[in-house]
């Protein structure tokens, strides 16, 4: 190394030399330090150019015995040994500098002493052009050092250690530029001087000064760097806090105006809060990000309490107006006034647009009640595309299957616990479910008005139905739109109509009462469960056990049980679930069991699917290149269009749905439903409606009228490719498989369906 400096001195000297200078300039045009401190430092640049400008000229004139020769090499050696001590000197004043710029106490004796042998220090260079007792010249112009050269290193190596003692003691107080900075410019030299003793002919040591010099700039520089980043920051902070108070402001200003104009109209009253709450969720759920989510929930809480001519008005929010104006249009175009469609509507406009539906469809008054779950569940789906924008109309729905939000409210969904019965049916418990589990309904009934004249009969009863939301109807317009159907009547005296159940048994018998005094207390039990199509009961009054068997119309539907009476008080009414079940035997057939599948088989058995994946086929491994052949048929009482066969694409240790080790990669519905990705797999998926696809009426009497269905698989590595085509409805997925599972299988299941004549190709 030392050999290299050796060879490259005059080089290296000549670039540092240009450095400094540079470094000068550039702190002469730098606007961001304080007045002192940029001057000290740019005089500590230039007295660092001079020092090693001048250095290389004591190597060029060294034994030059010309006069030039002879001035130039004391004038040279002397500014050398004069700005060595300048360059401690001025970063002496730096380094008070930056203490009173802290606050710190900044005139420290030992900054003083600093200062004195300084001083000192250059009063002997010029004592030393009459003694020689630093350096001196031979006859032929040559340098040497003088008997007292050593003196000259006191200075640049123990003065600095004097102000690095002042350093440490404020270290936290410099930022961690200026302090890497002076740790540099003091301990680089040092340690270079003292191998400067055992070096001569290098100038090690004011190299490694001038090295310093130019690192305090950068240091410098990164430093200020750092400040106006910090400022910036602060000012970028507050302008941010600044903004949010202003939007709290306008939020706590948009609620209030939207509370105040819907209060006057008991109809609208909270409407608007709603319609921004879901149309929040929604853009939450499509991934937007926070600001959109916000923009989104105020351009819905104003877009029906605020006219568009007055949301014009507030120009630095223009997506209110332009909510205003476009969420009524169809994402399809159709007689859309501005002639917009598709992604040219406003996003915001399409996300309230899906909220706005939901409003109206649960929205409930005297002139009619709310359109059921699943009724609104499907027109988003038979409407995106059309009216709605298919994204979001798709994540609407996702939202509707966890039940993000749900039309019927705490106390709408809660069993009652006492109902009035004056006339017959008039109130009408929530349904209590049957279901596999047997369950225990008790509660207590005396009679209304014991007291009037003309009470003739007083009793409870049930009423066995099945309906969307486990309500009571008898309007032809709230049956057709609950799809409730009414099995029959029960009384606990054995008395019943049947009104669409294919059969019902009835066996009565009378209580042996040895308790005469308790004989009318007006306790009544319902011990209640089911297996597939039947379902049976046990009524058991104070005086009376009647047993009931129901032979439902097949084993797809739901059934309640109503509680209601006539002329009577319910009051107490509890129910208690347990864990046991009745077996197939326990539950007599009146009927025989309805199959949809009583079909040829193809090459694994025939599956009848009575609920929403009720059951599956067995599981088939996936090929290379292999296609599914099925005929599909929906149940008579489908009324949805995801009421069609469904595929499952998974895995697990014996090729079965929900067997060990299970890990399901895609769930595919063939009315155009995906699960998305899962925990196991992502999956690409496209549904596109061809020319073929007429209409969604049209969809489902396809389904219930029966069809062949073709399914593609490929398997390549990890990559399992799905097609399919029914009706107009092109379904083509790609899934990624993300776990080490070599295999995959494939199995067939769906909702309300019959699937037969499986085969494989």
């Amino acid at each position: 190394m030392f050999d290299f400096i050796r060879n490259h001195q005059m080089n290296i000297m000549l670039v540092l030399t240009a450095g400094c200078a540079v470094m000068a300039f550039m702190l002469l045009i730098t606007r961001f330090l304080p007045r002192r401190r940029k001057w000290i430092l740019i005089i500590l640049e230039l007295i660092a150019a001079g020092l090693i400008g001048f250095d290389r000229l004591t190597y060029i004139y060294n034994g030059d015995t010309s006069s030039l020769g002879f001035v130039m090499a004391r004038i040279s050696n002397f500014i050398v040994f004069t700005f060595t001590a300048g360059i401690v000197l001025c970063f002496n004043y730096y380094l008070e500098d930056i203490l009173e710029g802290l606050k710190l106490k900044s005139h420290y004796k030992r900054l003083t002493i600093v200062k004195i042998a300084t001083i000192v220090e250059i009063l002997l260079v010029i004592v030393n052009l009459f003694t020689g007792i630093i350096y001196s010249f031979t006859d032929d112009n040559v340098y040497f050092r003088g008997p007292g050269f050593l003196i000259c290193y006191i200075v640049p190596v123990v003065c600095p250690i004097v102000q690095f003692t002042i350093i440490i003691k404020h270290k936290h107080a410099f930022s961690r530029f200026i302090y890497m900075a002076m740790f540099i410019y003091i301990f680089v030299p040092i340690v270079v001087g003292i191998i400067q003793i055992f070096t001569y002919g290098l100038s090690i040591v004011n190299m490694a000064i001038v090295f310093s010099s130019i690192t305090m700039y950068f240091f410098t520089y990164l430093d200020i760097n750092d400040e106006v980043m910090k400022a910036h920051n602060l000012e970028l902070y507050a302008l941010k806090a600044e903004q949010r108070m202003m939007k709290d402001l306008f939020g706590q200003t948009a609620e209030a105006f939207a509370k105040a104009v819907e209060d006057c109209d008991a109809k609208t009253r909270g409407l608007a809060k709603k319609t921004a709450d879901i149309s929040k969720r929604i853009a939450e759920e499509s991934g937007l990000s926070q600001d959109e989510c916000e923009e989104v929930y105020y351009a819905a809480l104003l877009h029906k309490v605020a006219s568009e001519e007055i949301l014009n008005s507030i120009k630095d929010y223009p997506y209110l107006a332009e909510t205003a104006r476009y969420c009524t249009e169809r994402y399809d175009g159709k007689d859309n006034e501005s002639g917009l469609s598709g992604e040219d509507l406003p996003k915001i406009a399409r996300i309230v647009a899906l909220a706005d539906a939901w409003c109206f469809y649960t929205g409930e008054n005297q002139e009619r009640k709310a359109i059921p779950n699943v009724v609104i569940r499907e027109e988003f789906l038979k409407e995106a595309g059309a009216r709605f924008d298919p994204v979001f109309a798709k994540n609407m729905v996702h939202l509707m299957d966890i039940q993000a939000f749900s039309q019927i409210s705490a106390s709408e969904d809660k069993l009652e616990t006492e109902l009035v019965c004056s006339n017959y049916r008039e109130n009408v418990s929530l349904g209590i479910p049957v279901l596999r589990n047997i369950s225990k309904i008790t509660f207590k009934s005396s009679v209304l008005n014991e007291k009037a004249d003309d009470v003739n009969f007083s009793a409870p009863s049930l009423i066995i139905f099945d309906s969307f939301d486990k309500h009571v109807y008898d309007t032809e317009e709230l049956i057709d739109s609950y799809r409730y159907i009414e099995y029959g009547e029960l009384w606990f005296d054995g008395h019943t109509i049947s009104t669409n159940a294919r059969n019902i048994d009835v066996k009565v018998k009378d209580k042996e009462v040895t308790d005469t005094a308790g004989k009318k207390r007006g306790l009544y039990s319902i011990t209640s469960g089911r297996f597939e199509d039947h379902l049976k009961l046990e009524l058991e009054s104070d005086s009376k056990i009647v047993s009931v068997i129901i032979a439902l119309s097949d084993s797809s539907r739901s059934v309640y049980i109503g509680l209601t009476g006539e002329n009577c008080h319910i009051t107490e009414i509890q129910v208690e679930e347990t864990d046991t079940q009745f077996s197939e035997n326990a539950i007599p057939r009146l009927a025989e069991k309805v199959s949809y599948i009583d079909r040829i088989e193809g090459d694994i058995p025939n599956v009848q699917v009575n609920s929403s994946r009720g059951s599956y086929t067995d599981g088939i491994k996936i090929k290379e290149n292999m296609t599914l052949v099925f005929h599909t048929m929906s149940f008579p009482e489908a009324s949805f269009i995801w009421h069609c066969p469904s595929i499952v694409l998974f895995y697990s240790e014996d090729g079965k749905v929900d067997g060990p080790g299970y890990r399901e990669y895609a769930f595919i519905k063939l009315d155009g439903e995906d699960d998305g990705p899962t925990e196991y797999a992502k999956n690409n998926f496209v549904m596109e409606k061809n020319q073929n696809f007429h209409d969604w009426n049209e969809w489902k009497d396809f389904n219930r009228a029966g069809f062949d269905c073709e399914i593609e698989l490929q398997k390549k590595d990890n990559t399992l490719i799905f097609h399919t085509e029914n009706y107009g409805i092109n379904i083509k997925n790609t899934t990624t498989v993300l776990d080490d599972k070599n295999e995959a299988y494939v199995a067939l299941t769906g909702d309300f369906c019959a699937l037969t004549d499986i085969r494989m190709r």
